[in-house]
């Protein structure tokens, strides 16, 4: 991708966060409170009504979820981001990874301040702020790439096969319970163990609690599986975007 088409993205990502915070009176006010509810939502249900949990079980949560949401969001949006780009390609070429790179741009935005509400929380909360806090900026790397290749290769197969949507709002919902945001992955064995650590959000999340909650570096073996899958992911949506260019503007 040239210079000039990343500029546009930039541009184009900049707009849409402009008129998405004009949306409504709260404007910005918005990007703070809908994270703040979304939290609280969960940590009532399971920390106040349910009673789950221990010790730090409420910091345990938040950190789970946020690194999520992240993910599932941008999944989720990519999934319709060409379709919904109709209208501006029939004005202009532009390479089809334009549109799900704006939406994870956007979304990686929004998850900055998420992650600077949270860092905050934990402090005020009374965790210390530890060296491990330097892993931050790579693993918040890493987790963009993870959702890069994902969310490029459903961008790019969505069009073709309009199914896939319905299908990957479901297995979202089933890697959501199945990733350890409500429980700690860790305390599993045998093929349960095994099964779910092919899932790339529970090394993910570990790792994010490893360093926020328990002051730890994370365990690399784990990240090294995501960051291979990944690039893997990445490569696919890439070449797919590429191969079918010239095709979604008469399927969207």
């Amino acid at each position: 991708m040239t210079p000039h088409y990343l500029q546009l993205i930039l541009y184009k990502t900049r707009a849409d966060l402009k008129v998405e915070a004009a949306r409504g009176y709260m404007g910005m006010l918005w990007w703070v409170l809908e994270p703040v509810l979304y939290m609280g939502a969960f940590y009532i249900i399971f920390a106040v009504a349910l009673k789950r949990g221990g010790e730090n079980f409420v910091p345990w949560l938040l950190i789970g979820l946020v690194a999520w949401k992240w993910f599932d969001t941008s999944v989720r949006m990519c999934l319709t981001s060409i379709t919904a780009g109709k209208g501006l390609m029939s004005q202009v070429y532009l390479p089809k990874v334009f549109f799900p790179a704006v939406v994870i741009l956007r979304n990686t935005v929004k998850f900055l301040v998420t992650l600077a509400l949270l860092l905050l929380f934990l402090l005020v909360y009374g965790l210390p702020m530890s060296w491990q806090w330097l892993a931050i900026p790579p693993l918040a790397a890493l987790q963009l790439l993870l959702i890069s290749g994902v969310s490029f290769s459903v961008a790019a197969l969505t069009p073709i096969w309009p199914d896939l949507k319905l299908l990957m709002n479901n297995l979202l919902m089933l890697m959501f319970f199945l990733s350890g945001v409500f429980f700690d992955t860790g305390q599993l064995q045998g093929w349960l163990a095994l099964l779910l650590s092919l899932n790339p959000m529970v090394h993910v999340i570990n790792a994010w609690r490893s360093i926020l909650l328990l002051g730890q570096w994370p365990e690399l073996s784990g990240l090294l599986y995501v960051l291979f899958l990944s690039l893997a992911m990445l490569a696919l949506g890439m070449y797919l975007l590429k191969r079918w260019d010239r095709l979604y503007p008469r399927l969207a």
